[in-house]
């Protein structure tokens, strides 16, 4: 990614969970559509049946709501495609907190491993 302003590749973000990445050559800012790192991430061990294993839970701005999550689902070197949104296949929901994006992700979990 380059700046959208100068086309400098010196770009930079102040917290990798924002939005909002700006240029270090002209100052310039724009927002993306996500944030470089989860906002809230966690791992899930089932220790029964064919999914066993760690899972890792991840939570991201919904692409479809400003101020609404949704969560995203790997386990070992894969991720989890739900299709829900166009814009990003691999997240799904849409919650009002981070904190319910979190626990329908552990819920998904569990509910594939029965």
């Amino acid at each position: 990614m380059n700046c959208l302003n100068c086309g400098s590749q010196e770009i930079y973000r102040k917290n990798p969970r924002e939005k909002v990445v700006y240029c270090d050559s002209c100052g310039y800012f724009w927002e993306v559509k996500q944030a470089k790192n989860p906002l809230l991430q966690t791992k899930v061990y089932m220790s029964r049946g064919p999914m066993k294993g760690n899972h890792y839970v991840s939570v991201w701005f919904c692409p479809m709501h400003i101020s609404r999550y949704s969560f995203s689902l790997t386990y070992g070197s894969g991720v989890c495609m739900f299709n829900e949104f166009s814009d990003d296949p691999y997240l799904s929901g849409s919650y009002k907190t981070v904190e319910e994006a979190l626990s329908a992700g552990i819920r998904e979990v569990e509910n594939d491993a029965r």
